[in-house]
Order: structure tokens, then sequence, then C-alpha cells
């Protein structure tokens, strides 16, 4: 076997380690997130599939249109502000001696942080056709990331920049019965972007090569809903949201390593599935003022096995477990109706990591989490409302013992050893700020 084909091999392995961009950590477990509103972000998005009161509703739960009276726009954003830590007991770089043979020297302990904030924006519209139809458009970004370690750190061999981006843009239909029901449904079409870096190297900073990855492409699904409102005061609903299935496709640009080697390019493809989920949710007025609301969610993380990576140029394939697991999420939340203008909010919910100890990486060293939330509503009019909300999510400390994948008998390829190695420990937490304009088009 040639070395400059065992460089491109080994390339491949790499980029095995790098290219699962969609198993990344977000703000609700696995990769998700729940921020699609700030309405909902002081009360940890207790009650999502069941409040109903503005046009975010079409993404909480799309039945929810035909209970809003006027057209409505809602435009939020959520800044995310994450702190992650590593603590590695024991680290190695990409390679030592050879590509396939060669001790594996030690970088040793160390550390490395990420406090890449970003911002979740979301726009939502509903307009009613009739006495009872309903019709809505969100644009949204249900998963996302976006951390980044530094070029010197324990862990540039494994991750230095991971990025993703998802862009949803869903119409949706509802219809309202005159007995308390709501149905709706609504499609969803989702771009997914993602951008992620690591080195390459053999310890020497001064030397470090690197591997870039750009990848992107649509993925389809669809989410129904139901609502029904027992009384003016109580109201249940349920919200679906369907698997998507999107096959990311773009070019790997790596050098190995600094100075006088040309980069070289490839194409490369993926399978990636953005898991189905189930919300129930339940809200009621005690009074006039006070006002509690409940949340469970179910999200089919267990269809997350595997990240199938191939490269068209030669046809060879691989799969990268990732045997992530079911997950629930559980809120609580209430409000306090303090006078015709002001209403207060405050939530807790806590969030279940679908990783597991053996399969978990720095890309994704995500941990059970608590939320605890508060924030307001101000209403200036009858046609225009500010909400404002603030969340902490303390996180579970995370063990981590990563090793590089393996490529293993794709076409004619010999199986070869990925050398990079990552074995300690992660912490994190995180504020999120939001803020949501709601205007009454009457």
């Amino acid at each position: 076997m040639s070395k400059r084909f065992k460089h491109k091999q080994f390339i491949k392995l790499l980029a095995a380690g790098v290219l699962p961009f969609i198993a990344q950590p977000a703000l609700s477990a696995g990769f998700a997130l729940s921020e699609q509103n700030g309405s909902g972000l002081a009360t940890a998005y207790a009650g999502a599939a069941s409040i109903a009161e503005d046009a975010s509703t079409g993404y909480y739960n799309v039945a929810g249109l035909a209970r809003l009276k006027n057209e409505q726009i809602a435009a939020s954003a959520v800044w995310v502000i994450p702190n992650t830590s590593l603590s590695a007991t024991g680290a190695t770089p990409t390679y030592a001696a050879g590509i396939t043979s060669g001790p594996l020297s030690q970088l040793g302990a160390g550390t490395a942080k990420s406090r890449e904030g970003s911002v979740v924006p979301a726009l939502h519209y509903a307009n009613r056709i009739d006495d009872c139809w309903a019709f809505g458009l969100n644009i949204t970004s249900p998963f996302g990331l976006k951390t980044k370690y530094t070029l010197d750190s324990i862990a540039r061999y494994t991750a230095t920049r991971s990025e993703l981006k998802t862009f949803d843009i869903s119409p949706a239909i509802a219809y309202g019965f005159q007995n308390g029901l709501s149905l709706g449904v609504g499609v969803d079409a989702v771009y997914v972007v993602a951008k992620l870096d690591s080195q390459i190297g053999t310890g020497n900073r001064v030397t470090d090569g690197f591997i870039n990855n750009n990848a992107d492409n649509w993925g389809f699904g669809y989410h129904a809903g139901i609502l029904y409102e027992f009384s003016d005061s109580t109201r249940v609903g349920v919200n679906y949201r369907s698997r998507v299935k999107a096959k990311p496709k773009g070019e790997t640009i790596f050098q190995f390593a600094a100075g006088g080697i040309p980069e070289t390019r490839e194409g490369v493809r993926s399978k990636v599935i953005l898991p189905e989920s189930v919300t129930l949710s339940g809200y009621h007025d005690f009074n006039d003022c006070l006002a509690a609301m409940v949340d469970v969610q179910w999200t089919h993380w267990a269809s997350f096995k595997n990240l199938e990576l191939g490269y068209p140029d030669e046809g060879s394939r691989l799969r990268l477990p990732q045997n992530f697991k079911n997950a629930v999420r559980v809120s609580v939340g209430g409000s306090y109706q303090w006078n015709d203008q002001l209403k207060l909010k405050i939530g807790t919910a806590y969030d279940k990591t679908p990783t597991q100890d053996a399969w978990r990486s720095i890309r994704l060293p995500d941990q059970n989490r608590i939320w605890a939330a508060v924030g307001g509503q101000y209403r200036f009019n009858k046609c225009l409302a500010l909400d404002v909300g603030y969340a902490h999510l303390f996180f579970k400390k995370a063990r981590i013992n990563e090793v590089a994948p393996r490529l293993e008998n794709a076409g004619s390829i010999q199986r070869l050893q990925g050398r990079q190695t990552f074995n300690g420990t992660s912490k994190g937490r995180a504020d999120l700020i939001g803020v949501q304009l709601t205007w009454d088009l009457v």
C-alpha cells in the first residue's frame, strides 16, 4: 500500500471522528433545541403544547392555531451562553511515528474550554381563515450548536470547532370544532448546515495540520397536534413531530502538517436522523391571576444508532456507532397575572440525556441537566406584548472515554486503527436569555 493511499484512508478515519455533526451538545438533551420562542423560556417550556396563547403554538402544538382570534406575528431570540470545561486525564495526538504503526505519544493531562455563545431566532405567523380554520407559518431552528476549543488545547486532535445550524420552514393548518377539540397538521422542510474542524499532528503545535469539514442538505418531515379544552380554564395538548432523514453532502479539506504540504480536498456524504418526539402538556387557570402548566416530552433518540459516512470517489463507506437511548424531559411552571399589563412566570425542568457513558464524545459531552427559569410578560396595549425570560441550566458531570473510530473493510481498503484518544470528564453550565415581541394585526 502506497504512502499516499495510506494518507487518504487515514484522513477518512479522521473525518469519521469529526463529521458526526448532528451529535453535538445543545441546550435540550442530545442536540435538540427547545428554545423556539421567548414566551415559554420563563416557565422552562412547561405546558408548551397546551398554552396556545400566541403564534408560536404553530411549532409546539399546531392545533393551538385554532384557538387564536387574530392575525398575529411573534418574533423571538434566545441568547445561549454556554460554558463547557473538559478535564483530560490522558490524551494522544492524531498519529506518532507512522500512519498505521508506531508508538502513541501522550499529551498528558490538561483542560479545554468552550464558551461560544449563539442566538436561536424564531419567527411565527398565524391567521384565521374562517371561524373554524386557521393557518400558520413557523421559521425555527429545532436542532443546533456552536462550540469552539482553542487550537492549542488538549482536545484539539479530537475537536476544535463544531457548528451546526438547522432551518425549519413549516406551513401548517388547524381546524377547531365546536366542542373544544382542535386538530392541526404541518409539514417541515429542514435545511442542515454543518462546519467541523480539528487538528492533525504528533503533539507539536507548530507543525500541526488540520481537517475542516463542511456539509449541508435538506430533509423533510411533518408534525401534528391535538388540543382539547375541557373548559375556559383547563386544556390538554398532544404534539407529535416526525423523524426527519437528511443526507448532508459536502467537502473534506485537510493538510497533514503546517508549511510546504498542499491542501487536499475530497467529497463526503452522510446519513443523519433527526428524531421524532411526542409531547403531552396540561394547562389550568386556578383563578383570574394564577395558572399552572406541566409538560412531558419523549424523544425517540434510540433511532440515532449510527452515523454513516460515504466517499463517492472510491465507493467506500463506514458506520460510526452512536447508540443513543430514548429520553424524557419533564417540566412544570406557573404564572401570576400581577395586573392588566404584567404577568410573572417561573418554571423548572429535568432533562435526561440520550448519551451513554460507553459512547460519549467530547463533541457531545452531554449529561442530565436541571433548568431553573424566571421571567414575565408586559402588555403595552391590546395589540403589542413583550416577553422576557431567563434560565440557568445545571449539568451533571459527564465521563468521557473516547477512541477514534475504525475504518473497516470498506471495499478494498484494509482495516486501519484510529489514533487519537481522549479520557477524562466534562462539566458544564449554561445561561439563556430570551425575548419575544408579539404583535396582533388588528
